[in-house]
């Protein structure tokens, strides 16, 4: 079983505009299930402003010198928040519906026409808006392209993690089938099949099961009655002694009883 990536930098082979918008959405990390006896632990690379700024500048994405306050991280939260709520998967193949749907206004950037070239867009002036908006055109462009699609968040609860789906026909569910698809089809087979324990008293009248721990008991702890089931300590733990035909010319024996409850 492969360990999972300990930060969306350590996953290989992205091409760059979509490891740009991976490693944005990752940079807040919900996991916290347990792999190789390590428990994931939940982390936010903009605990600050001021490490907003660093993990800016070191994808860079953030030009000038003005530094980052704390209204530019809850800005950077928010659009963060809405690209990770768009990756989120539909809970059937029918659920289709468009809901939530979220209208940004506040990332300044202009349309630029030319021969040969096409529309592109380019982030409006400088500072964190401006490095803001390099992240939303990125993942405009790639939901132009059919790309985003791609991006899926995990939906394990215990896991979130948003994954590139580069299976041919784009059908990945989890971020891992080993790790997360195992886990969550061990999770709902136990709850399908678990059922609450009975009481102790409630089993005073019925015959002990067959499925549980079994005690054995010797002859002499047993009674026969008429070659047939005999029940002792009726109400704890119980034994059964079977008396079984005898051979000719043979007295009869005193099979050894087992307990199963």
């Amino acid at each position: 079983m492969a360990l999972p990536p300990d930060s969306p930098e350590d996953v290989p082979g992205l091409p760059p505009d979509v490891a740009l918008a991976h490693a944005f959405v990752n940079s807040l990390d919900l996991r916290t299930y347990r792999v190789h006896g390590r428990r994931m632990q939940r982390s936010d690379a903009w605990e600050t402003p001021q490490a907003l700024e660093r993990w800016l500048r070191g994808h860079a994405l953030l030009t000038g010198t003005a530094p980052a306050t704390t209204a530019d991280l809850g800005h950077a939260r928010d659009l963060r928040l809405v690209l990770r709520n768009s990756t989120r998967q539909p809970l059937s193949d029918d659920d289709g519906r468009e809901e939530g749907i979220t209208t940004l206004t506040s990332f300044p950037f202009i349309a630029s026409v030319g021969s040969g070239t096409g529309v592109r867009l380019n982030p409006l002036g400088e500072g964190l808006d401006a490095a803001l908006s390099r992240v939303l055109i990125v993942a405009a462009e790639l939901t132009a392209r059919g790309v985003w699609t791609r991006m899926k968040m995990c939906p394990a609860d215990d896991c979130q993690w948003i994954f590139f789906d580069r299976s041919r026909p784009g059908r990945a569910r989890w971020c891992s089938p080993e790790l997360c698809g195992n886990r969550l089809k061990v999770r709902a087979h136990r709850q399908r099949q678990g059922s609450p324990r009975e009481p102790a008293e409630a089993k005073g009248d019925r015959e002990p099961s067959v499925h549980g721990p079994c005690q054995h008991l010797s002859p002499s702890e047993e009674t026969a009655r008429s070659g047939n089931v005999t029940w002792k300590n009726y109400a704890a733990r119980r034994s059964a002694a079977v008396r079984t035909p005898g051979r000719p010319g043979r007295a009869p024996l005193l099979a050894t009883g087992r307990l199963c409850q």
